[in-house]
């Protein structure tokens, strides 16, 4: 008998059948937002307003541009990191035995923090828009760089370094415990250097790369569905 079929015997042993239903409720739950979080992640960056610089004014006026598409994009983006969130909580439980249980925990608790944080900030994409489409263009970018300056603002916007720090040990704990290679680092590192250099009016191309930085999210769900074959097969 395999190690993962005896857990799974053992583990169905233990547990009432109650029990035993609603944490395999639970884990593909989990598994669903883990893929679900880069899908959302990738069609909000396609639905993203197309902007020509990383300036204040130019990101202002593609807001104002397209209500429509401003909208959309936010909706999609505030989904897709919170399923993300909340799906991570699930990713501990694909490791067995000592190798890479640490950083696989420290990178799910920074990759909710990170992540749960951010999902509030798409709000701004609202407030952008209807300044840049309401008032005159230099009072709206104005309105955004005061905003952005705020006294306790980096409290909230820093902690999205969490969230890609998460990513980072969560790829690296999983690969250390053996649940995925480590050429999800290398892709996750990859995506992560391109964003520093793909030109702002790239939109889709930047997009693209964005939302790579997601997909150790994908994979961890995935490999939770396989763990539940697994388990089923073994029953």
């Amino acid at each position: 008998m395999t190690p993962l079929a005896h857990t799974a015997t053992a583990a169905s042993d233990v547990l009432p059948e109650g029990a035993d239903r609603a944490s395999r409720f639970l884990r593909r739950a989990g598994g669903t937002a883990l893929i679900s979080s880069p899908l959302l992640m990738f069609a909000g960056m396609m639905a993203c307003p197309p902007q020509d610089s990383n300036s204040t004014i130019d990101y202002v006026t593609s807001l104002a541009r397209d209500s429509f598409l401003t909208e959309l994009s936010a909706i999609l983006l505030h989904y897709g990191l919170i399923v993300g969130a909340l799906g991570a909580l699930a990713v501990p439980g694909l490791v067995r035995g000592r190798k890479g249980r640490w950083p696989t925990a420290f990178g799910v608790l920074a990759t909710a923090l990170g992540l749960l944080n951010v999902s509030g900030a798409v709000r701004d994409d609202w407030w952008r828009m209807v300044t840049g489409q309401q008032l005159p263009m230099d009072v709206a970018v104005r309105i955004s760089d005061t905003v952005d300056g705020s006294a306790f603002m980096p409290l909230w916007s820093g902690t999205e370094i969490f969230a890609f720090l998460g990513l980072l040990a969560l790829c690296a704990g999983l690969a250390r415990a053996g649940v995925v290679g480590w050429w999800l680092t290398a892709v996750y590192l990859g995506a992560f250097v391109a964003m520093m250099f793909i030109p702002a009016d790239l939109t889709y191309v930047i997009g693209s790369a964005f939302a790579a930085l997601y997909l150790p999210l994908g994979v961890a769900g995935v490999r939770v569905f396989q763990r539940e074959r697994a388990a089923a097969a073994a029953a």
